[in-house]
């Protein structure tokens, strides 16, 4: 086999290139043609000596959004071996949404207010009222930077504030009508603003659109990803309860969130309590992680063990049960998990916020159970018809036994598919997130009722035997 030679990664060579003795400002113009992304990757592994020499090749800006591009985690984790004179100018140039995030994973509240301390004031009051908001909340993604102008603004006036504001605004996509109190009147995104550059005198309030929709710091992220999505907004206005317009939600920021919660989900359906993977993950945090639903799920497999060993009896009159159980279970579990993976996907997109969607999709469900179990039934039935012809049983204790698997895994199917719906509406409906209702309890759940469904068949095919 032809041996290939591994690529050297991005960072690799950043750092490669950090270690040879070449002049400042040719390592400027390298380190130039690297993005911020494959610059923070390197800036994970350097040591502190070399992140030192970076800092100095770096302009302010540049390092900045170097320090955006890592995890709230690794910039504070980086920023704890940093110099004091290199943390106040990061931060003096970070957007507040960023220094939210890094505040906030600080565990140390002595180290947070230290750290609060080093971010000019203006900012930092701001800080301190998003970090107070639930990771679940348009709170807690919140800018509060945007560009504002009065209605009264001709349109020269709206360009040249623009261009003024434009260093300190991290997007301007659109830029925000508000009065002398704050209160949002109006929107007008940039390529309308510029287009009308022909008629400068012309008032903003003759361009500016008055439909507004936005979003409060209370209203769940969710609901925020939903309006962005059905209406192609890279940005949305977020206004407190006087209308008062106090930042915006970006389009990155909503990434961010909606993939940090598509690892809770899955983390949740895999039944675990988080699904992180680090480069320092060990043997020990993996078992922490795991162990512990796997107690819980062996006392509540406990009932499974008990509702065979109460049908004892009926194994040694009919052996042959046990051999289509395992495919009886596996089929329910594999089809209350396909339920499950649907109806919190649906969850996550708002699908089910009213009645009649709720009754739409059980129905739906309902009826996919029943076809399926069905069509499964009528193959099983024939499959264990073959099965004891083949082992010499008479063809009425066959046929009595192929009713029985048919008719266990076709009742199985139609029951787990409802448990994989109906178990998450009932955790949602009391104010849980029904991404708990996971994978191994649903599997857990159709086994008991699907071995309660066989052997109950069972029982009825040997007493009509007797």
């Amino acid at each position: 086999m032809e041996d290939f030679e591994r690529e050297i990664l991005p960072e690799e060579e950043i750092v490669e290139l950090l270690s040879l003795d070449l002049e400042e400002e040719l390592l400027r113009e390298k380190l130039d043609m690297y993005h911020d992304y494959e610059i923070a990757k390197a800036l994970i592994i350097l040591d502190i000596e070399t992140r030192k020499k970076l800092y100095r090749l770096l302009p302010i800006r540049k390092l900045t959004e170097v320090f955006e591009e890592l995890s709230p985690e690794d910039a504070f984790s980086i920023l704890k071996d940093t110099s004091i004179e290199v943390v106040l100018r990061v931060f003096k140039e970070m957007e507040t949404d960023d220094l939210v995030d890094i505040i906030d994973v600080i565990e140390d509240k002595e180290d947070q207010l230290t750290y609060l301390s080093l971010i000019e004031a203006k900012k930092r009051i701001a800080i301190k009222s998003l970090i107070n908001f639930d990771s679940s909340l348009v709170g807690s993604i919140m800018n509060n930077e945007f560009v504002g102008l009065s209605r009264d603004f001709t349109v020269k006036q709206a360009i040249a504030k623009t261009v003024s504001l434009a260093p300190e605004i991290e997007f301007i996509h659109n830029v925000y009508i508000v009065d002398e109190n704050g209160i949002l009147e109006g929107v007008l995104s940039l390529k309308e603003l510029i287009s009308a550059g022909y008629n400068q005198s012309q008032k903003v309030e003759d361009l500016m659109s008055t439909n507004l929709i936005y979003v409060t710091p209370t209203s769940h992220i969710e609901d925020a990803i939903e309006i962005m999505k059905n209406y192609d907004f890279l940005l949305l206005p977020v206004i407190d309860r006087y209308q008062k317009m106090i930042g915006i939600v970006s389009y990155d920021d909503i990434l961010e969130a909606l993939n940090e919660e598509s690892d809770v989900d899955y983390s949740r359906l895999a039944g675990l309590t988080e699904v992180d993977i680090t480069e320092n993950e060990t043997v020990f945090s993996s078992i922490k992680k795991r162990l512990p639903w796997l107690i819980i799920l062996l006392f509540i497999n406990l009932i499974t063990s008990t509702i065979i060993s109460g049908f004892e009896a009926e194994l040694i009159l009919l052996p042959t049960l046990a051999v289509f159980m395992p495919l009886i279970l596996n089929m329910a579990g594999n089809s209350g998990t396909q339920s499950l993976g649907i109806i919190i996907r649906l969850f996550a997109t708002n699908q089910l916020n009213r009645k009649k969607a709720v009754i739409k999709h059980i129905t739906n469900e309902f009826f996919t159970g029943l076809i399926n179990g069905l069509f499964i039934g009528v193959g099983l039935f024939i499959m264990v018809l073959i099965f004891n012809a083949v082992r010499g049983n008479d063809l009425a204790t066959g046929l009595n036994f192929a009713l029985v698997v048919g008719t266990s895994i076709t009742i199985a199917l139609i029951v787990s598919t409802l448990a994989g719906t109906l178990v998450p509406l009932f955790i949602n409906s009391i104010k849980i997130d029904p991404a708990v209702a996971s994978g191994p309890f649903i599997t857990t759940i159709n086994d008991i009722l699907s071995l309660l469904i066989y052997f109950g068949l069972a029982s009825l095919l040997i007493t009509a035997l007797a």
